[in-house]
C-alpha cells in the first residue's frame, strides 16, 4: 500500500482557532510504520484523510478537507511518543467542543488505522 502524503488528497490548511487537546500516546516502531502509512479515502465511505508530514500526524475529513486533529509524534528510544497535539475549533469547521470526547474519538481512530483498515 502507498504511503499517504500531503499529495494524496484535497485538504485546507490548519484552522485558525484550535484547542490543545493534551493527547498522550506511546508507539512502537512498527505502530509508528503504520501510523507514518497513514490513509487516503477510496469510496464516500471513508471518512477520513490521514498523512504524516513535518513530524505531524494530520487527520482531514474527507469530504470538506477540514483539518480536524494534529498529533507531533518524535521519536523516543525504539518507540514514538505523542509530545503535542491540537483539536480544530472553528465551529465552521467542526462543530464538537468536548474535549474528552475527541481524545477517545482519536484513540479509536488511531487503533483501526495501526490494525489496518479493510482495504
Amino acid at each position: 500500500m502507498p504511503i499517504a502524503t500531503q499529495d494524496s488528497w484535497k485538504h485546507l490548511p490548519a484552522p485558525a482557532q484550535r484547542e490543545p487537546l493534551h493527547f498522550q500516546g506511546r508507539y512502537t516502531a512498527d505502530e509508528y510504520a503504520r501510523l507514518q502509512q497513514g490513509f487516503v479515502p477510496k469510496e464516500m465511505e471513508d471518512k477520513w484523510f490521514i498523512y504524516l508530514h513535518d513530524g505531524w500526524l494530520r487527520l482531514h475529513r474527507s469530504w470538506t478537507g477540514n483539518w480536524i486533529y494534529a498529533l507531533r509524534l518524535q521519536q523516543d528510544g525504539d518507540a514514538w511518543t505523542v509530545t503535542d497535539s491540537w483539536v480544530n475549533r472553528d465551529p465552521e469547521q467542526y462543530r464538537l467542543t468536548d474535549a474528552e470526547y475527541d481524545r477517545d474519538s482519536l484513540q479509536r481512530m488511531l487503533q483501526w488505522l495501526i490494525e489496518g483498515p479493510a482495504v
